[in-house]
């Protein structure tokens, strides 16, 4: 079992969806990892050491067969680890950093597809697709809108996501100026 050291921080606790498995991540060892524990406390848990340089790490995000967990970084960039092979894919990273979730990545119900938002150099949030088998990314909007929000359908044929046309005035978040324009979404398929 993995076992606790006082004063470490834990954050970020995700259930895999067969229900086996509890990922967090903790800087029980200085620096942090991923740990999964085994959700009846009794098996052995495992530790995924998550790189170097060492970072801040959020919001770990199951795959839906709980073989694969995606999860964000302070560098604006985000990964993907196989706990099986317990070595961390970069997948993408964005260009400014924000105050609301970027990224926010969403598998495919057969998990071999990862779908995502990224902020452009124009401001604009664009709809991304990773493939796990590839290793390749390739993004699906055409960066003359703001797109967020992306999302697989059940069947996993569609991307869900939603569009702002009029969000320009609003992307630089730091000016107060933006605060008085009024942002209106749609809701799209891909």
């Amino acid at each position: 079992n993995l076992t606790r050291t006082p004063g470490a921080a834990e954050r970020d606790p995700s259930w895999s969806p067969d229900g086996k498995w509890i990922a967090y991540f903790s800087d029980e060892s200085g620096e942090y990892a991923l740990h999964l524990r085994d959700q009846n406390g009794m098996a052995e848990g495992k530790k995924i050491n998550l790189g170097n340089p060492p970072s801040f790490y959020y919001t770990p995000i199951w795959s839906p067969d709980s073989k694969k967990i995606a999860y964000t970084d302070k560098r604006l960039a985000l990964w993907y680890v196989d706990i099986e092979k317990g070595a961390p894919v970069k997948i993408d990273t964005t260009t400014y950093e924000n105050p609301w979730r970027v990224f926010d990545p969403s598998w495919s119900p057969d998990s071999r597809w990862l779908t995502y938002t990224k902020q452009l150099k124009n401001r604009l949030g664009a709809v991304c697709v990773y493939s796990i088998e590839t290793g390749k990314s390739t993004q699906v909007t055409d960066g003359q809108s703001d797109a967020r929000f992306a999302s697989f359908d059940k069947s996993g044929k569609h991307i869900y996501f939603t569009a702002s046309t009029d969000a320009g005035p609003t992307t630089g978040w730091l000016d107060m100026s933006s605060f008085t324009h009024r942002v209106t979404r749609s809701v799209y398929a891909i």
